[in-house]
């Protein structure tokens, strides 16, 4: 977004996150929300492949990101019921709720051990290779 700036890579490889680093990166985009705005992000470097850990890895972002006064997630005007896009992305206002009450990225990906753990029992006895 146009708020983030080369700081957000910093605190982002702070982090020491398995498997990944992160690079400032800067664009603007031809159409959307932030159209003609000079806009900061990170492009993600994949350093391990076995180690990197997608989700942890975004939710680590987003809670870096929220950090920034002028972060605001995004909304879907026409939808009273579900009014934020990231509730519809990760299924519940869980994830937003937790992260806007300044939860950690830990803690957050913690909150879902015990159904990533059922998940993970149901699946295995269908997965074909192992």
């Amino acid at each position: 977004g146009p708020y983030l700036d080369y700081h957000y890579s910093d605190r982002l490889n702070a982090l020491k996150l398995p498997g990944v680093t992160f690079r400032e990166a800067y664009f603007v985009p031809t159409f959307s929300k932030h159209q003609g705005k000079t806009c900061a992000g990170v492009q993600i470097h994949v350093t391990d492949r076995r180690r990197y850990q997608p989700i942890p890895t975004a939710v680590a972002m987003l809670v870096e990101a929220k950090k920034y006064a002028a972060f605001e997630w995004r909304k879907d005007d026409g939808d009273t019921q579900r009014p934020y896009w990231i509730d519809k992305l990760s299924g519940s206002p869980r994830l937003r709720t937790m992260i806007d009450d300044g939860t950690s990225a830990n803690d957050v990906v913690a909150a879902w051990a015990d159904e990533v753990a059922t998940f993970e029992a149901t699946r295995r006895k269908y997965l074909l290779y192992r």
